[in-house]
């Protein structure tokens, strides 16, 4: 089994004219909620072999403080992931490494819910399911469980089990 974290980056700085939004980094409360997910997804037992992370500051901060005592194979940071779609997630996904079971992404709303919708299949939680409708909260993550090959990802092709984190308890 092959499981999925898709994770929100935690509450930034807000917009400003000084400030492009690309370089917006985390508050203190995002501090905090980013290393309680890492905490979170650490105590059920989930480390990532692979990550894709968006290069936005916001999103790269997220992911040093939750991935802290991470040992992390593989890390992808790239602008691809910061202003994307969800073909262009799948697609990144679908590309993991055959021998990876574990992987993260850290990127924006609202492709991370949508993604997690999209993927979101038969056996899902129900209120999981009904969260990640609604988009997810800062600093929080959906966990999808997937059973197939990476390359053969897609629609309805994972189990949504929980929605993860301070903001998504």
């Amino acid at each position: 089994m092959r499981v999925i974290v898709l994770a929100r980056h935690a509450k930034a700085e807000e917009p400003s004219p000084r400030r492009p939004d690309h370089a917006r980094a985390l508050t203190v409360k995002g501090r905090e909620d980013a290393d309680v997910l890492g905490k979170s997804l650490s105590a059920i037992g989930f480390e990532p072999e692979v990550a894709y992370v968006s290069d936005a500051a916001r999103t790269v901060e997220t992911w040093v403080i939750a991935s802290r005592g991470w040992e992390v194979s593989e890390v992808h940071r790239g602008r691809e992931m910061y202003n994307t779609t969800v073909p262009t997630m799948i697609a990144a996904l679908r590309a993991t490494p055959l021998g990876a079971s574990k992987v993260m992404v850290v990127g924006h709303e609202p492709t991370i819910s949508s993604v997690a919708a999209y993927l979101a299949g038969k056996g899902s939680n129900k209120e999981a399911v009904q969260r990640v409708a609604q988009g997810l909260r800062t600093g929080s993550a959906a966990l999808l469980e997937y059973d197939g090959e990476w390359e053969d990802l897609g629609l309805d092709a994972a189990r949504l089990r929980a929605v993860v984190g301070r903001n998504g308890e």
